[in-house]
């Protein structure tokens, strides 16, 4: 595993809780995260309420590195999360001033990473379908279609203004009040550079520094269809993720 921290993490714990951990922005010193973690089981608002909820926790904030252990600064309330890195994943701890009686959830979690998504020699062809495989979703699918096929997401994330559900390696985004799928995310690729990616692709219609996020970019039309981003950790010049969506003509 690299010994960078940034990326998408997920923890699914049967048979409700789902959550997911991204972190970004990483320095040597240390990285900006956001946690969130939810149990889809509805249970009691309270021991003398009949109102189901599901119990939902979330935190934000930034945390500092020592070697293989973070620990995020305190919040007004004393919370504090501890992050272990090992060989398979993140494992966070609360402080006891971070527990909420009301919710059945915690952030107390082992975080992994997706399945490795590997492109392929079908890469190319499928990307001028909008999709990312031969025999995956493309762009335009029904989300209900993927729901109803793959079953409940491995995780949910609100992005950019996009909401993903998480299959594998693979986010599913639909904008909000849509319905449809209107871009596609690989959020755990195989670790390869920028040449790598010329290779596959040409040289890249632009590039540059995202600034909100601290990764370096390729950009390319396919077709005049789809526009297909590439983002690369700088420092260790590896691919993290990339999207493709409908080309917006001005």
């Amino acid at each position: 595993m690299s010994d960078s921290w940034q990326g998408d993490w997920f923890t699914f714990s049967p048979p409700a809780i789902i959550g997911q951990l991204t972190i970004y922005e990483e320095t040597d010193e240390g990285f900006s995260f956001i946690i969130e973690l939810s149990n889809d089981e509805l249970t009691p608002k309270s021991k003398d309420s009949s109102e189901l909820i599901v119990s939902f926790k979330s935190l934000g904030g930034y945390a500092k590195k020592d070697g293989p252990v973070a620990v995020s600064e305190k919040k007004d309330n004393g919370c504090v999360l501890t992050l272990q890195k090992g060989a398979e994943g993140i494992e966070v701890k609360e402080s006891e001033e971070c527990a909420d009686p009301e919710l059945t959830v915690d952030f107390n979690h082992s975080f992994t990473p997706a399945e490795t998504f590997v492109i392929d020699e079908h890469f190319l062809a499928s990307i001028k379908e909008g999709k990312f495989t031969p025999d995956g979703y493309g762009i335009g699918t029904p989300i209900r279609t993927i729901i109803d096929e793959l079953g409940k997401p491995d995780a949910e994330i609100q992005r950019n203004e996009a909401f993903y559900h998480i299959y594998s390696h693979t986010g599913y985004g639909t904008a909000v009040g849509e319905n449809t799928v209107g871009l596609l995310t690989v959020i755990e690729p195989e670790p390869l550079t920028p040449e790598d990616i010329k290779k596959l692709m040409g040289e890249p219609e632009q590039e540059g520094p995202n600034e909100m996020e601290g990764l370096y970019f390729y950009y390319y039309t396919i077709d005049e269809k789809y526009e297909l981003y590439f983002e690369f950790l700088p420092e260790e010049k590896t691919l993290l993720r990339f999207h493709l969506r409908e080309l917006k003509l001005m």
